[in-house]
């Protein structure tokens, strides 16, 4: 069952290899095999750059791209004002994760933001939320 949603952000070019070193190892650290994420979300900005999807292609992920407004509306436990300088919103990896699995709730969150670094001064971030769970109305008997 696909359940969780990554979100990803990146320096710009950033290796493809190294985006999926960093997937795997966030999947690994929340312990997730790539058969249980339904997609994955990033910013607009991102949305062409080779390295998310090569990673999306590979694994047959569907992509969301959210706006850096929409994004900047999501409570993140980790906000950076470097990012927000940069990208205009103070997350990108977790509120992406967020909005792909259907929440703004950061107690959905899985995994909170891991910062992979390619030796290269570049850098993934990925985060790993879980589908918000819909709630089903208690059996009501005849």
């Amino acid at each position: 069952m696909k359940h969780a949603f990554l979100g990803v952000g990146c320096t710009p070019g950033l290796h493809p290899d190294a985006m999926m070193v960093a997937v795997h190892r966030a999947l690994e650290m929340a312990a997730l095999a790539p058969d249980a994420v339904g997609g994955l979300g990033t910013i607009v900005q991102r949305r062409h750059e080779p390295a998310i999807l090569f990673v999306a292609k590979h694994h047959g992920w569907n992509i969301q791209v959210f706006s850096a407004q929409t994004l900047s509306q999501v409570p993140v436990p980790n906000p950076s004002e470097r990012v927000r300088q940069i990208m205009g919103t103070p997350a990108v990896a977790e509120a992406a994760a967020l909005l792909a699995a259907g929440t703004r709730d950061p107690s959905h969150l899985l995994l909170e933001k891991l910062i992979h670094r390619d030796g290269a001064h570049k850098a993934a971030t990925i985060s790993i939320a879980r589908q918000r769970s819909h709630a089903k109305a208690p059996h009501q008997p005849l």
